[in-house]
């Protein structure tokens, strides 16, 4: 603070005590209100706030700015000052002025005002020569006496505060080291005092407010512009307010300043009476544990903050919730602790969902169990625990069997079925229409009650070398698991069996095998040409490149002594209604196809006809539609066609004799007489069929006769 100042307060006060005057008069309705008023600082009606250091200055600039000119709007949250002339907000390197007010008097005879400023503008001011504007810091000239950059615009403050025997001194200033700015005004003589009813200055006037001093500042560094009443139990940083009352003796004597001083009655400071003295209270925010979350004092009626709440929680058993013991109140009207309940309420598990990540090592043999996962409905929290047995849903073994068609048979540990409720296999195979699943329910109990095996028989010739997905299933306590699909190709296997029982290793055995084996991939070779499957066109690759030459040469050499042992009329019987037809089906097994037709009109609808079947050396079997509808399908509007798979593959040669019967078993045709050996004669030597159908039907008798031998004598 200015000596002189000290001095004068000094004289002031002791004159105060002793000299009946009117130095101030406060209203009684309000407080004496210390305020802030913005300002353009301009050098030129065009250019309202942004300066260079080489812009020149005209003589009258300052009678264009600060209180000359309307006031800038400031946000006392947001730290901003704002142009709403043209929306324009104030940013680093822009000029402002700001002006102190002091409200709501009409008389005033001292006072001094301190204000903090915040370290992102500093005062500016202009310097001699060509009158340059400058930022404290800046280069500095001879100062002028238009103003210097720590002290206020005379033009514009000082003589708003002159007292009518113009005796009043200017005595505010900027003391930069500690970024306040000092409002300050004394009397020199303490009769004397400054009359503020009514002033008028540029484009603003002021009706009971006392201009005490307006300073000049550049924003220096972005973020929030802010002031605040300096607080200090230091005298000379509050402001000063005397009354003389009573006849002109000394009755009072009020000293507005900071909360801070026992018995002021506080200042109103930019819209918020940020020390006004007021009654206390202490709101204080727990944890569950007791420890505290926050304690505040707050003025009374003040907006309490309140913490958030923790975040739901949830463990294996509960999840949770917290609240507050008691509603907080949002304003402080009462000293209050609210601590923080914690609620516990059950999970609500959803079903058991397993994550198919169960896996086998083909390698080493060993199964590594996969996971299951359920969710609560109500808090979204997941419990994962291990899904036991599913490592085990794998295949340990495959095996090819030849029966009617070819079987690939998967092994399964037979602990598996004694742990599950239920296991089944699905199979993906390729079809001419594309892939196709089929479920496999059934099992057969395998090698002294340690395994299980699926087996499946859908695989034409033709996809031999075509990998089909195997997945085994398992069902427990209605949760569905799996394990690893099984990619199996049987080429595969039998590419591996040539490996195992190779020529070199047993140069006088296994024969017979390396036979069977060698004409199942001729078989699926002429079936590839014969269904037209790709490999001319380089498509596909052909079934006998998965063997070597050596390996290939295993198969049946030479020409095949066939016979026909098929006969259309066997038996025959008096005036017959119905007649049958002969041929084959070649898909994954080779079918006998018999047509069913009527001989006369007496002959009764075809779909109730039975079908009797006596395979050489077996007793009768019968099929209807009723008992066996798979076995039967629609052959245009006259004709209905049974397939029977009960030959099995080394049986190609063993006669099956078939006749009708009606719903009664009377039976209505004669009785024929055919062979998968029979129809494959009949093509071989027909002048009609085609090349391909013709070495299909050779590769099946080459693949029957082999079939055959080897089941015969399995060895040598």
């Amino acid at each position: 603070m200015k000596k002189s100042f000290k001095k004068s307060i000094a004289v002031l006060l002791a004159v105060l005590m002793v000299v009946c005057a009117f130095p101030l008069t406060a209203f009684a309705a309000e407080k004496p209100n210390v305020n802030l008023q913005f300002g353009v600082l301009s050098v030129s009606k065009t250019d309202k706030r942004t300066y260079s250091t080489k812009r020149t200055a005209s003589a009258n600039a300052l009678t264009i700015s600060g209180l000359m000119s309307a006031k800038l709007d400031y946000n006392k949250s947001a730290g901003t000052i704002t142009d709403s002339a043209d929306s324009y907000t104030y940013a680093v390197g822009d000029y402002f002025t700001a002006t102190v007010l002091l409200e709501n008097v009409s008389q005033l005879a001292a006072t001094q005002v301190a204000i903090n400023y915040s370290s992102n503008i500093v005062p500016a001011g202009i310097c001699d020569g060509d009158k340059k504007l400058y930022g404290a810091g800046d280069e500095v000239g001879t100062v002028s006496d238009t103003f210097k950059a720590g002290e206020p615009i005379l033009v514009q403050s000082g003589n708003a505060i002159y007292n009518t025997n113009s005796t009043v001194g200017e005595l505010s200033y900027i003391d930069m080291d500690t970024n306040t700015m000092y409002a300050s005004f004394a009397a020199q003589d303490g009769s004397d005092y400054v009359s503020t009813a009514s002033t008028s200055i540029g484009a603003n006037t002021f009706t009971n407010t006392a201009v005490l001093a307006t300073f000049a500042f550049k924003i220096t560094a972005e973020g929030p512009i802010s002031f605040s009443l300096a607080n200090t139990t230091d005298a000379d940083d509050a402001y000063y307010l005397g009354t003389l009352e009573n006849g002109g003796n000394v009755s009072e004597y009020i000293t507005y300043a900071p909360t801070e001083n026992a018995g002021s009655t506080g200042l109103d400071f930019m819209g918020g009476n940020e020390y006004v003295a007021t009654t206390k209270y202490t709101i204080v925010f727990k944890n569950e544990d007791g420890t505290v979350i926050s304690s505040t004092e707050y003025d009374e009626g003040a907006a309490v903050t309140v913490p958030e709440l923790p975040a739901t929680s949830k463990d294996d058993t509960n999840h949770y919730t917290y609240s507050w013991d008691v509603e907080p109140s949002l304003t402080a009207v009462a000293n209050a602790t609210y601590q923080v309940v914690k609620t516990a309420a059950a999970h609500t598990w959803g079903e058991w969902v397993y994550n198919g990540d169960a896996k086998y090592d083909d390698a080493t043999k060993e199964s590594t169990d996969g996971t299951q996962t359920r969710k609560c409905s109500t808090c979204g929290e997941t419990e994962t625990v291990t899904a036991p047995n599913t490592g085990k849903l794998y295949r340990i073994g495959s095996q090819l069997t030849i029966d009617a068609s070819i079987l690939v048979k998967i092994l399964v540990e037979k602990s598996v079925t004694d742990y599950y409720d239920e296991i089944y296999m699905s199979v993906t195979y390729p079809t001419k229409n594309g892939d196709k699943t089929e479920i496999i329910n059934d099992y057969d109990i395998y090698y002294n009650n340690t395994y299980v095996r699926f087996a499946f028989d859908k695989i034409n010739p033709h996809y031999l070398n075509e990998e089909a997905h195997y997945t085994i299933y398992g069902v427990k306590d209605g949760v569905t698991y799996c394990g690893d699909t099984y990619d199996f190709a049987i080429t595969t296997y039998i590419k591996n069996q040539f490996t195992k029982y190779s020529v070199e290793n047993y140069p006088n055995s296994y024969n017979n095998l390396r036979r069977l084996l060698a004409d199942i991939i001729w078989y699926g070779y002429k079936a590839q040409i014969q269904q037209g499957y790709g490999i001319e066109n380089g498509k596909k690759i052909p079934m006998t490149d998965y063997l070597t030459p050596e390996e290939l040469a295993c198969r049946t050499q030479g020409d095949l002594t066939l016979v026909d042992n098929g006969n259309p009329s066997l038996v025959t019987i008096d005036n017959p209604s119905a007649q049958t037809g002969a041929a084959l089906r070649m898909g994954a097994s080779v079918d006998l196809a018999i047509t069913l037709a009527k001989k006369t009109t007496a002959c009764p609808d075809l779909w109730s006809l039975q079908v009797e079947v006596t395979k050489q050396g077996q007793a009768p079997e019968v099929f209807s539609y009723a008992t066996h509808p798979e076995m039967f399908l629609a052959n245009g509007k006259n004709y209905v066609n049974f397939y029977y798979n009960g030959v099995k593959g080394n049986e190609a040669s063993v006669p099956v004799d078939v006749r009708l019967l009606d719903a009664n078993g009377n039976v209505i045709s004669n009785t024929r007489r055919t062979s998968i050996e029979s129809y494959c004669y009949k093509q071989i030597n027909s002048s009609s069929a085609s090349p391909a159908l013709k070495d299909v039907c050779d590769a099946i008798m080459r693949y029957a006769k082999s079939s055959s031998t080897y089941i015969a004598n399995k060895q040598g």
